[in-house]
């Protein structure tokens, strides 16, 4: 009987404490998202996991001294797109020397034409 009770009170536990991850993973994916979605196309002083940048530009305010022009990477579909850099999933057709991507130094002046794998 004892041993019937703790295992009953054991997976009583098991399922509560599943419920509690499942919960606090849920609203983190969720607020998570709204984060996410919010970048794309704003002006931010690092890139994020996730995202390129298609331009950069000096901003004293910034601990680095320059501002990321942002594109989501993971939530939208970049093909076409030019970057300074080819995030993860995604190659380029084309390249080219320009000065979107060359303000920071030792930065590379070339731009990506993005095309998603």
């Amino acid at each position: 009987m004892k041993r019937t009770v703790l295992s009953a009170l054991a997976g009583a536990t098991v399922v509560a404490a599943a419920s509690i991850v499942v919960g606090a993973s849920a609203a983190s994916a969720q607020s998570a998202d709204v984060g996410v979605a919010s970048l794309h196309r704003t002006w931010s002083c690092m890139v994020p996991g996730g995202y390129t940048w298609s331009s950069v530009r000096s901003q004293p305010s910034c601990a680095s001294r320059y501002e990321y022009f942002l594109l989501d990477a993971v939530n939208v579909n970049l093909t076409g797109q030019w970057a300074c850099w080819i995030p993860s999933g995604y190659s380029y057709t084309s390249s080219r020397q320009g000065i979107n991507c060359s303000a920071s130094p030792g930065s590379s002046p070339y731009e990506y034409r993005l095309v998603k794998l």
